[in-house]
């Protein structure tokens, strides 16, 4: 019988019982768990893995979670899920702001823990097979051209900015995952952001009004998460 290869997790967690339950469970799933207690022990070993997910908690003895997800997120696409104690919306929040893709809370549930992974390395691996495969990206009437960087809607050409087509690809190549405004900036204009809201929603505005159709105009493509940021839908 042939063996299944193991897909490679990194688990950032000081918790040795939550730990070792995760691990264990996960190994019968056909996961590999590397375990690291300490941020900065993790983080060196993110940089020589080849990991399909990261699980971070936000409590750490050495550094925030939230600095263990900053610093993955200037290197890596990857899947990650925030691991948090409080049932609250500013953690979570805070974590997906600044850049993570999902969350749980203790006490989690094994099963939806597993659950949640699968979807996540499901999701990022029809995105990579899709951008290796012919790098378009489509969307309700939207084909986007990742190579050619060019916008057609029902067949239509759009014209839009270089910013513009940034902001609209990022958003469509990652449908569902809610970007705050501040992941938003910095992932496009690749500069630290310093509450320029209005230059994001200038061109959020430009870019939506080029996308509006008029053969259509009840289709909306991007959604405003009121106090988070933005995101499209999954079809």
């Amino acid at each position: 019988m042939q063996e299944i290869e193991e897909q490679k997790i990194i688990l950032v967690e000081d918790d040795q019982g939550i730990c070792g339950m995760v691990r264990d469970y996960l190994k019968g799933e056909s996961f590999q768990v590397d375990v690291y207690h300490k941020g900065e022990t993790a983080l060196r070993a993110f940089a020589d893995g080849d990991y399909v997910l990261a699980l971070v908690d936000l409590m750490l003895p050495d550094m925030s979670g939230m600095e263990v997800i900053r610093a993955i997120r200037e290197s890596s696409s990857l899947p990650i899920i925030i691991i948090t104690a409080k049932d609250t919306d500013t953690d979570k929040v805070m974590g997906l702001n600044v850049g993570a893709d999902d969350y749980v809370v203790k006490p989690f549930s094994l099963i939806e823990l597993t659950a949640r992974i699968r979807a996540n390395i499901r999701r990022r691996m029809q995105y990579d097979n899709t951008v290796r495969k012919d790098r378009i990206l489509t969307y309700k009437d939207l084909e986007i051209n990742i190579s050619k960087r060019t916008v057609t809607q029902s067949g239509r050409p759009l014209q839009l900015t270089r910013t513009e087509f940034d902001i609209l690809s990022l958003l469509a190549a990652n449908p569902g995952r809610a970007f705050s405004k501040e992941a938003l900036y910095e992932l496009v204009w690749k500069e630290p952001y310093y509450g320029e809201e209005n230059v994001l929603n200038s061109h959020m505005n430009r870019l939506r009004a080029k996308l509006k159709n008029p053969a259509n105009p009840e289709i909306v493509y991007i959604k405003t998460l009121w106090g988070t940021g933005y995101k499209m839908e999954e079809e």
